[in-house]
């Protein structure tokens, strides 16, 4: 696997490593709710999630929940659910009761999309779930909450969305020692690709900025819906990178989170969900520098291998604890403790027999050869195209380019058929001359017999990856405006009709 190079070397559970491959080997929503405006302004602390100032010394429960995507037919699983975190967080045996410290965040996605994801009647329906937890709570906005068929625009559905809570939809928190900030997606209708890239705009970006440089000796935790390119976890190549909306800002200087926290070293633990991946991954808890990134799985069904969980953090004056919560059975797991003040990265410790792997994808495993051209593990097979990015055929035909700073995969180029062959080619179709390729102007997909199948040429910015997924909200919206106006169209025809008769 390719070493993250712009960053120190990210790590899954027991050690993971990603060996080196070098080429030559916005503004915030106006809350028009009037006790949400007074509840707390944008990028404020939120007082219900805080922690009292004179209980800081003692113990707390944060559970974080990934995706809902609720859905009325699966509620008695939700509810079950429930009963698992309130008594996880009930914390001594025997409680009965979550106790004053315990804390509810929700990563995202609320509702199902053939229940009006996005709605009002959605985020209503959301909150008299979370309401049940019967502790505070706070959300952020994954790219599905942004989706309601009744807004006209982002701002809108994001204002809509802040009144429902009544909440910002960037916040901090303050929970013993540590401090929290949720940070949301605030784009759908606006992409120029795909409407569910998750976006964290720039005003945010600042602000987190910000954050970090005012409390530069406190822990922070951070929460998002999707994680930042070049942290590390697992990610679903068929679907999230394909579609260019696996990482934060994925087409839009994705780069820029990583860049904030290798200038601020206090970030130690970021969580966000999107993916619908259980935590029984070597890749479901990924470290970067001091920053350990964790992946959150998912309550119901839309689950994408048969696992439901949440984590629950436990922390103190001293440090944290780290665990799933498995909604089958409602046992806990120990998944990674450390202390506030510990300057290397934490370790997993999740028992290896828990551990799931898919050797189709290669390189989620660490069962790769990072020989250019290479293929002797049968997994992955990769290819010099210059110093921003690498090609890497993957095991079932996927051809996926990398950024090769953060060693993340960024786009799907193409599926290669199988007993089909790739080849690089620069000017006039020659082999390239340069051992790093970067004068590769095309990759070729070939038959088996020779031919030609396919030529891809760099696209507009320089890389190899295509666009499947435009924005199918705005297309949608050109469909209806198309219809309106034939049937007008069809309407003044029937009514000159009318008149000449």
């Amino acid at each position: 696997m390719l070493k993250n190079a712009r960053y120190p070397a990210a790590r899954g559970r027991g050690g993971v490593g990603r060996c080196w491959l070098s080429p030559t080997g916005g503004r915030a929503a106006r809350n028009t709710s009037a006790r949400a405006a007074s509840r707390a302004a944008p990028g404020s602390v939120l007082p219900e999630l805080s922690t009292p100032r004179d209980n800081r010394s003692e113990t707390w429960q944060l559970a974080i929940l990934g995706d809902l995507h609720l859905a009325p037919e699966q509620m008695h699983l939700f509810e079950a659910a429930r009963d698992h975190l309130r008594a996880a967080m009930a914390g001594e045996e025997g409680a009965r009761e979550p106790g004053p410290g315990a804390r509810v965040v929700q990563l995202g996605d609320l509702g199902h999309g053939k229940h009006q994801s996005g709605s009002r009647k959605c985020f209503e329906f959301a909150r008299q779930y979370l309401d049940g937890f019967g502790v505070p709570y706070a959300l952020v906005t994954g790219n599905h909450d942004l989706e309601g068929d009744e807004f006209e625009t982002d701002e809108e559905n994001l204002a809509a969305w802040s009144q429902a809570f009544r909440q910002p939809h960037y916040w901090a928190a303050e929970l013993g020692p540590a401090r929290v900030v949720g940070l949301s997606t605030v784009r759908f209708r606006g992409h120029q690709n795909s409407n569910h890239e998750v976006f964290i705009d720039p005003d945010q970006l600042a602000w987190l900025e910000g954050q970090l440089e005012a409390h530069p000796t406190t822990p922070f935790i951070v929460l998002s819906h999707a994680p930042p390119m070049g942290c590390g976890l697992k990610v679903i190549q068929e679907i999230h990178v394909k579609n260019r909306v696996a990482w934060l800002n994925h087409s839009v200087n994705p780069r820029a989170f990583m860049d904030i926290l290798a200038r601020h070293r206090n970030v130690k633990l970021w969580f966000s969900g999107h993916f619908h991946l259980s935590h029984n991954y070597p890749d479901s808890i990924s470290t970067v520098g001091g920053t350990a990134f964790v992946q959150v799985g998912v309550i119901g069904d839309c689950n994408r291998d048969g696992m439901r969980q949440s984590r629950l953090l436990r922390g103190g004056p001293e440090g944290y604890q780290l665990f799933t919560v498995d909604h089958d059975s409602g046992a806990l797991r120990l998944d990674m403790e450390a202390k506030w003040d510990e300057q290397g990265p934490p370790v997993p410790v999740v028992p290896e027999d828990e551990l799931l792997c898919d050797p189709a994808a290669g390189w989620l495993c660490s069962q790769t050869d990072c020989k250019v051209g290479d293929n002797s593990t049968g997994f992955v097979k990769w290819y010099p195209v210059g110093s921003e990015t690498i090609l890497a055929l993957q095991a079932g035909g996927l051809l996926i380019e990398y950024d090769m700073p953060t060693a993340a995969p960024i786009g799907l180029v193409a599926r290669v058929p199988e007993g089909c062959s790739v080849e690089l080619v620069g000017p006039g179709r020659q082999p390239p001359q340069r051992e790093d390729g970067a004068d590769v102007e095309e990759v070729l997909l070939r038959q088996p017999n020779g031919d030609l199948l396919e030529a891809i040429p760099r696209n507009p910015s320089g890389a190899f990856f295509r666009i499947f997924h435009p924005n199918k909200w705005r297309l949608k919206r050109q469909q209806q405006q198309q219809q309106q106006q034939q049937a007008e169209a069809e309407a003044a025809a029937k009514a000159e009709a009318l008149v000449a008769a």
